[in-house]
């Protein structure tokens, strides 16, 4: 189920993320785990969570 909402380029947030800190763009996705980054990082450096630590927003399909 989760690739099918996180791909490549999307932005998210983590759980319990400050406000004040800018979501994380998704690179890439595997199983259980996601690589993330901030924009103004360099490109080299990433942050790999798993899926479960990310503030998905519940969407209703009527």
């Amino acid at each position: 189920m989760p690739s099918l909402l996180l791909r490549p380029g999307i932005t998210v947030r983590l759980k319990q993320q400050p406000s004040h800190v800018p979501d994380f763009l998704v690179t890439v996705c595997k199983s259980d785990r996601v690589w993330l980054r901030q924009p103004g990082w360099p490109s080299h450096i990433q942050l790999c969570v798993k899926v479960t630590q990310l503030a998905i927003p519940v969407v209703n399909v009527s």
